[in-house]
């Protein structure tokens, strides 16, 4: 039975993960990291925290849909502890990367932008069609509900980096994100990402390689939050028994090796 702790107990992903633990085999969620004074999900009867330091009973595997500053702190204790973790929050900046890093080196860790199978189908399509269309524009465009708080959303950022590496350049180097005014003509090699917000989109994303006279689209539809906490789950189990190292969903579906 794998003892799992769930990092953002109360948020929508954190019930997503909850109620799909309750719905699969060899998992136990023991604990969650919510703030005082949150909903839990119905059902749960574990120890739940605001600070992970005060955990009584060290899970063996963190799955984190949180906020980089939350997320940085569950690093930290699982190295302590000799805790696996699937880490799902998005938004960090290249300090925070940094030390997700650091703690790979001690620990496994899967960090992924999007755990849903179909996004990382979608992500190794993109590198492909990327590395053989060299010469056509590249548009992404995103949107999430109302409450996401970063964008563009860390999908988004992983389908132009996918991109970029299969063309040989670094996407912060060619990225536009969002078009306002008098703009110019568009820059060869550029990447265009451009956000929406609104209503109760769960998640859409669309990769659009525009060249004269044919568009090529490759886009994934996220109809529940349900994907990502089984994705998740399939990651911790996944990690069982895997070396310390920083790993992807390509890893865990075995994208890597098509």
């Amino acid at each position: 039975m794998l003892k799992v702790c769930v990092v953002g107990l109360s948020g929508r992903m954190g019930h997503v993960v909850f109620e799909c633990c309750q719905g699969m085999e060899g998992f136990k969620v023991i604990s969650g990291i919510a703030k005082n004074d949150t909903p839990l999900p119905l059902g749960f009867n574990g120890q739940c925290v605001e600070n992970v330091e005060d955990l009584s009973c060290a899970p063996d595997v963190f799955i984190d849909f949180s906020r980089p500053e939350c997320s940085l702190g569950v690093l930290e204790y699982a190295k302590e502890h000799n805790c696996r973790v699937v880490l799902g929050t998005t938004g960090f900046d290249e300090e925070c990367k940094a030390k997700i890093i650091a703690a790979s080196r001690v620990i496994p860790i899967v960090f992924a932008a999007n755990f849903s199978v179909g996004v990382n189908v979608m992500l190794a399509l993109i590198k492909k069609t990327a590395a053989i269309m060299q010469d056509a524009d590249l548009e992404i465009v995103e949107a999430h509900h109302r409450y996401k708080v970063d964008a563009p959303s860390g999908t988004a950022l992983a389908m132009g980096e996918a991109a970029a590496a299969a063309r040989g350049v670094n996407l912060k180097d060619v990225m536009i994100a969002g078009r306002h005014g008098i703009t110019g003509e568009r820059p060869y090699g550029s990447i265009g990402i451009s956000a929406i917000r609104g209503g109760d989109v769960v998640g859409e994303h669309e990769a659009m390689f525009l060249s004269d006279g044919e568009r090529v689209t490759i886009g994934h539809t996220a109809n529940s939050r349900a994907t990502f906490g089984r994705g998740a789950l399939r990651a911790a189990v996944w990690l069982e028994n895997k070396k310390a190292g920083l790993y992807s969903m390509n890893e865990v579906l075995g994208l890597d090796k098509i």
